[in-house]
């Protein structure tokens, strides 16, 4: 599947918080997740860089949503990519 954010912790001062929210990609970047056998892994697509696909790492067990795959590899995406 084709995704088109990650996700960024916001502060909120006057709530004595914090949420973690989805932040918009750029149109040229994009990720999707794959499957294979047992395991679950994450690519960046960079259209910015010729149609450049970089995997991430590390896998995941197939018992990870998507989205918490990319909860936790968005600060790795941002400081690669962004």
């Amino acid at each position: 599947m084709r995704y088109d954010f990650i996700v960024v912790r916001v502060d909120y001062p006057l709530e004595c918080g914090y949420r973690m929210e989805r932040k918009q990609l750029p149109d040229w970047i994009y990720l999707t997740v794959t499957e294979d056998d047992d395991s679950k892994y994450l690519t960046v697509h960079s259209r910015l860089h010729f149609d450049k696909e970089v995997k991430i790492n590390p896998s995941y067990s197939l018992e990870f949503s998507d989205v918490d795959i990319i909860k936790d590899l968005s600060g790795k995406i941002s400081s690669m990519f962004l």
